[in-house]
């Protein structure tokens, strides 16, 4: 008779553990997803070589054309797009091995360089080469793509408007100030407002750059006056490109600037709201996350706005089952006491796929719908693994794991680390200095012998920093409190 008991409950068990998994690969399919309607939303799959092919090509035959077809010159440009190619890939390789892989940051970054050809052109042609926008494209590289791809752009497309404009020294020098001017200051941009201070910085630095080459006796009276106005013109037209252009790469091509940043951490965003009024409680620990997660990735040099922003979305996926998670649990009643662990463990990890689906319909950008993946990696449950061991010692810690993937950016591995973090010291019984710190250690040390950080770049260095960090912060927010009677 026992025996029979123990097969029946050995084969309830199988079909819980089944079911389990058919669930876990079970992904919600809406009739219609907010991307799939948009023209903008369409993934672009255009081969790398033959992006790099057709834009060398371009701005060759763009070269040749406005410095005149000859041999020499059929010679001479050769070489300038050889080494400015050469030039361009040795500052890349090793510095930007996340956009080299990105397919439509490849594709990206040769339009950029053929619209920006085709308007130097234009300008050359029927108006004066000192309205050319370096500045603008240096920028929109700038923040698109990462910072050190912009100053690229301003030393490559300084170099290719001088070689249009007869090699001219103050064309070079007034186009790669400007650009680099603009491209130092990217970090301040927050609003699209700001863009009419990069205007008038561009501006300001080509009438410097004017006057000097005046002072030097290059101009007559009357050609400085002409340049000043041209140089003040270049600073409008900037603003014009940047007001168009951003919004459109942004879209077009998903890519997240600071701006689009500061917009969606609008707590009038309409995901944010439900998360609100749907999971006060996990809205408080995302509020609470971000500002661990901010910290920590300003003291490691990475996108601290990024980072908060990630941490208000990452757990948008309790909004699907928002009372199965404890922080949203107001009656003292844990729904999970009733459920098998497997099943408990299914609900907990299928957050991060109902995250993930939730933020593509709602037109999120990858970057955020990757920290949402990823903020849980492949780490374990241990309370649901540990109750399932109490039923039967015959459990897979690897059926209690959350789907992944492995956090593949240092941010997304920030986000995981405060997550946790806030969690459970939230958690400790009258939380002083040396309970934190010791939470704290004790989280990072888990994860980082779980091998939760194997997929990206972050150091022990980067570690170390982030823990001093998160305990500093958390210690902030639980710092002693009077008692007021």
């Amino acid at each position: 008779m026992d025996n029979l008991f123990e097969k029946i409950k050995h084969w309830t068990r199988g079909l819980l553990l089944k079911i389990a998994k058919d669930l876990k690969t079970d992904i919600p399919k809406f009739k219609s997803v907010g991307r799939s309607k948009n023209l903008f939303s369409k993934e672009i799959k255009i081969p790398i070589y033959v992006s790099l092919i057709f834009t060398i090509i371009a701005i060759y035959g763009m070269l040749v054309i406005g410095i005149g077809i000859s041999c020499r010159s059929l010679i001479a440009t050769a070489i300038l797009i050889v080494l400015s190619v050469v030039f361009f890939i040795v500052q890349i390789q090793n510095k930007e091995k996340t956009i080299i892989k990105d397919n439509d940051a490849i594709v990206l970054m040769c339009l950029l360089f053929i619209i920006a050809m085709l308007i130097f052109q234009i300008l050359k042609e029927f108006l004066s080469p000192f309205l050319s926008p370096v500045a603008a494209f240096s920028l929109m590289a700038a923040m698109l793509l990462s910072t050190r791809i912009g100053i690229l752009y301003a030393v490559c497309l300084s170099l290719f408007v001088t070689f249009l404009n007869d090699m001219k020294f103050e064309v070079f020098l007034m186009m790669l100030c400007s650009g680099i001017v603009v491209v130092t200051n990217v970090q301040d941009i927050r609003k699209r407002s700001d863009f009419v201070n990069i205007g008038v910085k561009t501006a300001f630095a080509n009438v410097v750059i004017m006057t000097m080459f005046y002072f030097f006796g290059s101009y007559s009276i009357f050609q400085f006056k002409h340049n000043l106005l041209h140089g003040v013109l270049n600073g409008a037209i900037t603003i014009v490109i940047l007001l168009v252009c951003i919004p459109l790469f942004e879209k077009i091509f998903s890519r997240m600037t600071n701006i689009k940043l500061i917009e969606l951490s609008d707590f009038n965003n309409p995901l944010l709201r439900r998360l609100m009024l749907e999971a006060p409680g996990t809205y408080h620990h995302s509020i609470m996350t971000a500002d661990i997660a901010e910290q920590a990735a300003n003291i490691v040099n990475e996108n601290s706005l990024l980072a908060r922003v990630g941490s208000y979305y990452h757990d948008i996926g309790k909004l699907k089952n928002p009372k199965y998670f404890i922080e949203n649990q107001m009656t003292g009643r844990n729904l999970h006491d009733d459920l098998n662990p497997i099943i408990s463990s299914l609900i907990l990890t299928a957050h991060v796929k109902d995250g993930t689906v939730l933020a593509k319909k709602y037109n999120m950008d990858n970057e955020i719908i990757n920290i949402i993946e990823q903020h849980h990696g492949t780490t374990p449950i241990h309370i649901f693994y540990h109750r399932a061991l109490e039923i039967s010692s015959n459990v897979n810690i690897e059926d209690f794991r959350y789907p992944g993937p492995k956090p593949t950016t240092r941010v997304s591995a920030i986000v995981m680390v405060a997550d946790s973090c806030e969690a459970a010291c939230r958690t400790i019984y009258e939380p002083t200095s040396v309970r934190i710190r010791n939470t704290v250690e004790r989280i990072i040390n888990n994860k980082f012998v779980d091998e939760q950080f194997s997929e990206c770049s972050i150091t022990l260095k980067d570690l170390k920093l982030i823990r001093d960090s998160i305990i500093s912060t958390i210690m902030g927010i639980y710092h002693a409190r009077i008692l007021y009677k």
